[in-house]
């Protein structure tokens, strides 16, 4: 079954937050960016991710597979039609609107494995547990697993998370971003960018950077509250 309305915003292999792995997507390609990327998330015939990943890339570099938990084999494959990262992706400073929009040639099924998730109506304050999924390496050294991988995460408040970035970064952490942290070891590492954070059942952040790996250092990511708007007008039907 297919939905007519664009509503919700959904996982491409939804997560259910009740705790059930069942359900992700994938990118596959030649390129690259595309192996080293996480989940998407998406609405009807679009999807969306990290700009940092698929900026570089033309539509017929890439495919998006749902419905699998495996980073090379199952799901169902669909060609992309478009692809349309933030206008001012690394404005006015580095991993600033750092989210993009992808387009489906045909519109995404709903199955057992493929659900809705709404995009957030709030902001994301600090002190959550939310849940983040990717296919990213599981340490600096270590290759990427074919299994999908899950870890639940614990957001920070923006000012929270400056205060690591101080003194060691001239990154600042502004509204459209947000912050995770968890003991030493656990946390995104290369090859989760654009996978999507979970929070409240919503679809609250997309994965932006680390620094360094997965090493008591806050992980970023797109807000996706922030993003509401530009998401939907990016998403209409044409």
């Amino acid at each position: 079954m297919g939905i007519s309305k664009i509503s919700f915003i959904l996982l491409l292999v939804a997560w259910s937050v009740q705790g059930d792995a069942e359900k992700f997507a994938s990118k596959t390609g030649e390129h690259e960016p595309d192996t080293r990327t996480a989940g998407l998330s998406a609405v009807l015939q679009s999807s969306r991710t990290a700009a940092h990943c698929v900026k570089s890339l033309k539509p017929s570099e890439f495919t998006a597979v749902v419905g699998t938990l495996s980073r090379t084999k199952g799901g169902t494959t669909y060609e992309i039609s478009k692809v349309i990262p933030h206008k001012e992706h690394n404005k006015p400073n580095k991993f600033n609107n750092d989210i993009a929009v992808i387009s489906t040639k045909k519109t995404i099924e709903f199955n057992e494995k493929v659900q809705p998730l709404p995009l957030p109506t709030k902001d994301i304050t600090g002190g959550l547990s939310c849940i983040l999924s990717g296919w990213g390496k599981l340490s600096h050294r270590r290759p990427q697993p074919d299994k999908l991988q899950y870890l639940y995460v614990n957001t920070l408040t923006g000012e929270e998370c400056n205060k690591y970035f101080k003194g060691r970064s001239s990154v600042t952490i502004n509204s459209s971003q947000m912050c995770t942290l968890n003991k030493k070891g656990e946390g995104t590492c290369q090859g989760d960018s654009g996978g999507s954070l979970v929070c409240n059942g919503t679809s609250a952040g997309i994965v932006s950077f680390n620094w360094p790996c997965a090493n008591n250092f806050p992980d970023t990511y797109a807000n996706t509250y922030k993003y509401n708007s530009w998401i939907e007008e990016n998403t209409k039907s044409p």
